[in-house]
């Protein structure tokens, strides 16, 4: 008999792809041979995981076709195994392997998509916490704005890609327009995805309001933050960008600091 860790081992492997004859002798028989059985549980593993990456990354699944999905799933389990329990944590490297696949060399923004996809997942399961508004800021004199800091809501996640993949995301939603096309030089975008209450929203940001954002997220103060992003776009306005983040609810509380 294995050690129980090393029979565990063996049965993560068999179970995703790997030897099965580490457990000949382990398995009993009884009219079915150990590979048998051991085919029977990575099958309904295989389907498990699918399904999972399925229900995450619908628009993937649906742009992409269903066989090739599931061809891709296959690699992609074996590949990188789930590290968690819980199946709506699996698949953050999902966009990473969609990336490398030499046959979605014709579809570039597939794994921007994907990442899309993941942010909305993750702002989706993020924990609760409180959502700053404007009315939160009204207290502070406008001398002080340069000072204040801000803390991200957990369901803060940022995406770019030289592709409208919002909307290429948006017209594959169930009840949009079956018509509808998305013309991929309309360029790129960079989106913050925030979940205010409970209902994810996807918001719109300039590329020079992303890397604002991103500096704020990161804890710098806002007049260091609009200084280094009008280091590199003078004309940068932040106000429009800060009234997009606050209204969609992408932070949670603030400071000032002296």
């Amino acid at each position: 008999m294995l050690p129980l860790a090393d029979l565990q081992s063996a049965m993560r492997d068999a179970a995703l792809g790997g030897d099965m004859d580490r457990l000949s002798g382990v398995i009993v028989e009884d009219g079915f041979s150990h590979t048998e059985r051991l085919s029977i549980h990575r099958g309904n593993t295989t389907i498990l995981l699918t399904e999972a990456l399925a229900a995450t990354f619908k628009v993937v699944h649906k742009l992409v076709g269903e066989d090739f999905f599931e061809a891709v799933a296959r690699l992609y389990i074996r590949a990188h195994p789930p590290r968690n329990p819980c199946l709506f944590e699996y698949g953050h490297d999902f966009p990473t392997y969609l990336a490398s696949l030499p046959q979605l060399d014709g579809f570039p923004y597939m794994a921007d998509v994907a990442r899309l996809e993941w942010g909305w997942n993750e702002a989706f399961h993020a924990a609760e916490a409180p959502v700053l508004s404007a009315s939160d800021l009204a207290a502070v004199d406008p001398d002080d704005y340069a000072q204040l800091a801000f803390t991200p809501h957990p369901a803060l996640r940022l995406v770019a890609s030289p592709y409208p993949i919002k909307e290429i995301w948006a017209v594959n939603q169930c009840g949009a327009d079956d018509d509808a096309i998305v013309d991929l030089d309309e360029g790129a975008q960079t989106l913050a995805v925030v979940r205010p209450k409970a209902q994810v929203e996807v918001l719109e940001l300039s590329e020079p309001g992303l890397t604002l954002t991103e500096y704020l997220a990161a804890g710098e103060r806002l007049g260091n933050a609009v200084e280094r992003v009008q280091t590199a776009v003078p004309d940068f306005d932040p106000a429009s960008t800060l009234a997009v983040l606050i209204g969609g609810g992408a932070f949670s509380t603030h400071i000032l600091q002296s």
